[in-house]
């Protein structure tokens, strides 16, 4: 009998301490003993296949797009959730959003000769703007996010596979060949952009995991993996690409706990250092590809101005007409995608440019540049208020705690807008949905409320 009251009294004492344990973390406990449902499922689906849609082109990307809107529209519905309309953050994204659609219908009213092509590209800039707020709505799960970077990871490994099989080669798995024989396509095949996209995909993924893994041979593993994506991006041949990715790999480094590297921070850079001077001598042309910027800016011979040594960089030519494009047009710019219309008027033609001629072109190849052109200040101060307000209240909370993987987005979206080095456009397809998809993953709640058991290493 007294066994029995023992045992039954261990009993309680366990529960109680079980009950303790996690009474903090009430949402977990209802997240990990609910089966995922039929629409967690196809997000699942959706978002892992992501990155596919974005190889295969625009069309399937904005269909992702497109099914993300609705998932999300469904879920909005479904749970009654409308808080995120007071959320200051999309308030500030909704005006900028309500902006560009008004600043391209007067522009297109002004001036009908541009079209209405930029109307309708700004009103579906929606398709970005609810990746905010419906990412963290969707997808914040821990058994939905495990999965998604999964698969993410499988398609990062091909990826890196492929580029050193074409650069081996001459060709990639299926047969593609670049256009231009000094860089990388891999499977986006007339598209020089496979750098950028690991760049994006890479190291948030494989920080994911390094932020939940802790056995060696996981963390060996993923640390190979990222110093493959960093030597992947280098042997491509984008040099603005390999430039952020540096800033991004080193900050990584300098940023993540040491127990989540298998050797020391300064041994690994070193061991990275050596892999790179190695690659410069198995492929030459990866050496000459990441210099030719600094010999094209030296070979100037005598510049009259500080402009003019930049003479030999085509970007220049796109960004010397839209600063012009801005001075004529300081308040609201010429309307959403209208540079690729106005570059073409003589005004902008300037004689001391070496590619004047070639000034002209989809978008000025910078992101400021294209904002301030496109946009006006108007449009131009609503984006930087979005940011500063963004990174006030996220940023230094997510150094504080120490979660790599948040600070990785947030050093990725940053360095993202790094000021003069050539970027895609804000607003197009490729290039404003990963900055879009990637900010509305940064706006995930808490990663540490889906990985409790975090708490333990940080």
């Amino acid at each position: 009998m007294t066994n029995n009251y023992q045992q039954l009294l261990h009993q309680i004492n366990f529960v109680v301490k079980i009950k303790n344990q996690y009474k903090n973390n009430q949402e977990f406990l209802i997240m990990i003993s609910k089966k995922l449902d039929i629409k967690d499922n196809f997000a699942i689906i959706l978002f892992a296949t992501l990155p596919v849609a974005v190889i295969i082109g625009n069309f399937f990307t904005n269909f992702y797009l497109l099914c993300i809107f609705f998932l999300f529209i469904l879920k909005v519905f479904e749970t009654r959730n409308f808080t995120w309309l007071k959320n200051k953050h999309f308030i500030i994204l909704f005006l900028f959003y309500l902006y560009i659609c008004i600043n391209s219908l007067i522009n297109y009213l002004i001036n009908p000769s541009f079209g209405y092509d930029g109307v309708i590209r700004s009103l579906f800039f929606l398709k970005f703007l609810t990746l905010f707020i419906g990412i963290p709505m969707l997808i914040d799960k821990k058994e939905i996010l495990e999965k998604i970077f999964k698969f993410w990871l499988l398609i990062i490994l091909i990826i890196i596979v492929d580029i050193f099989f074409e650069k081996y080669s001459g060709t990639n798995l299926f047969g593609f060949r670049s256009l231009d024989g000094t860089r990388i396509t891999s499977f986006f095949y007339d598209e020089n952009v496979v750098g950028t996209f690991l760049f994006s995909f890479g190291f948030v993924t494989t920080v994911f995991f390094l932020q939940i893994k802790n056995t060696k041979i996981y963390i060996l593993t993923l640390n190979i993996i990222l110093i493959l994506i960093f030597l992947s991006i280098l042997v491509t041949g984008e040099r603005s690409a390999f430039i952020k990715s540096t800033l991004l790999f080193l900050l990584i480094i300098y940023f993540i706990e040491e127990r989540k590297l298998f050797i020391k921070k300064l041994y690994l850079l070193i061991f990275t250092i050596f892999f790179t001077i190695s690659l410069f001598f198995i492929f030459p042309t990866v050496l000459l590809k990441q210099t030719e910027f600094f010999y094209r800016i030296l070979n100037v011979e005598n510049p009259k101005t500080f402009s003019q040594r930049f003479e030999n960089i085509k970007y220049f030519a796109h960004y010397d007409t839209a600063i012009e494009i801005f001075k004529n047009n300081k308040v609201n710019g010429i309307g959403n995608k209208n540079f690729r219309f106005e570059c073409h008027d003589k005004r902008y033609f300037n004689e001391k440019l070496k590619f004047t001629h070639q000034r002209c072109s989809t978008h000025p190849h910078q992101i400021h540049f294209e904002l301030l052109s496109e946009q006006g200040v108007i449009g131009y101060v609503i984006f930087i208020l979005f940011l500063f307000f963004y990174f006030k209240e996220k940023f230094f909370n997510e150094l504080k705690e120490k979660n790599i993987f948040k600070i990785t987005l947030n050093f990725y979206l940053l360095i993202f807008l790094i000021p003069v080095l050539p970027s895609g456009s804000l607003l197009s397809t490729f290039n404003g949905l990963l900055f879009w998809f990637f900010l509305g993953l940064a706006n995930l709640k808490n990663i540490n409320a889906n990985f409790p058991f975090l708490k333990k290493n940080i």
